[in-house]
């Protein structure tokens, strides 16, 4: 009992001078060792304050990051968790970011939330891969969303960056720096609100292809049609409309800048606008109008059929999806 006695005072003693990470989890991203992975909104952004709560106005595309989590000593099984906000900054008022994770919405302002992977992930009873190099793939996407009161000034947050989460262990943040894999957004002092947002309409709905000729040409244009996207706006507030061509399950893939159908791959389509003839890549945003005041805008744009190989015989199918942002 005498010698518990005399070392247990020794023992808190060495504890407390110990690193605080001696036994935390070290998560990065897989082969780079990067602790940061950052996104830009790319643009400025306005909000219509009267949209209803939980709006999207931003979304990241589809991230996917090889992650590596290693811990100094094999001291148990310990979960690999989002905290979210690790800085516990205020994000502003109006918006609020969210994770989309295993079909789950992460819209806390603060906090841990589990991703189901562990620290000893690679670990089997002939062989362990884990504690030192526990490898696994984290599939995300991170939103901006309408939420809460409106700001007086419109202006939606202050911060030029802001920390969506930081990668770690059920034990807190690892306070040692660059340790743990951090995602950033940057450019949220550029969302502000507007008095009203944009109504568009696609005419027609449904884009219906003439006859193609049978006499396939590898890379010619088979047939053509025409569309538009109308705009109405109802208040004198200027802003920019943007919009995009995004691809969506189900509607076809893109290959070598075509819209390929899955029930026929031996079209591509491909869009531009009719007034300059600029092509218009899938899923690249461009400026479809500038809206000085009340009023209509009409954008006509074609899509052309073209041949990928020799005709395949029967009907095909593809779709996009119009992504709209005003600035």
């Amino acid at each position: 009992m005498p010698l518990t006695k005399r070392f247990l005072p020794l023992l808190l003693w060495a504890g407390a001078v110990l690193p605080a990470t001696s036994h935390a989890l070290a998560c990065v991203e897989d082969g780079t060792n990067s602790a940061i992975t950052q996104e830009a909104l790319g643009t400025a952004l306005a909000i219509s304050a009267d949209a209803p709560d939980g709006t999207i106005i931003w979304e990241s595309g589809p991230r996917s990051v090889q992650i590596l989590c290693k811990q100094d000593y094999e001291a148990g099984r310990e979960g690999v968790y989002f905290y979210v906000n690790p800085a516990k900054a205020n994000i502003g008022t109006g918006i609020r970011l969210g994770i989309r994770y295993n079909n789950q919405l992460i819209t806390q302002s603060t906090g841990a939330v589990a991703t189901g992977f562990f620290s000893d992930h690679g670990c089997n009873w002939a062989n362990c891969q884990g504690w030192d190099k526990a490898r696994f793939t984290l599939n995300f996407s991170v939103f901006i969303e309408k939420y809460g009161t409106t700001p007086p000034n419109g202006q939606a947050s202050q911060l030029a960056s802001y920390r969506v989460f930081q990668l770690d262990g059920k034990g807190g943040l690892n306070p040692r720096p660059n340790s743990n894999l951090n995602y950033v957004v940057t450019g949220m002092n550029d969302i502000r609100f507007v008095p009203c947002a944009p109504d568009l309409t696609i005419s027609p709905s449904v884009v219906n292809f003439p006859n193609p000729s049978h006499k396939a040409s590898i890379g010619e244009v088979a047939s053509s049609a025409n569309f538009s996207l109308n705009l109405r706006k109802g208040c004198d507030t200027p802003y920019t409309v943007s919009a995009r061509f995004a691809t969506t399950p189900g509607g076809g893939g893109v290959i070598n800048g075509l819209l390929v159908p899955d029930n026929n791959k031996s079209v591509g389509i491909s869009l531009s606008r009719v007034d300059s003839q600029q092509p218009l890549p899938f899923n690249d945003w461009f400026t479809l109008q500038a809206l000085m005041g009340q009023g209509q805008s009409h954008n006509e744009f074609r899509a052309d059929l073209k041949w990928r190989t020799q005709p395949i015989p029967g009907v095909f199918d593809a779709a996009v999806v119009v992504d709209m942002y005003y600035k």
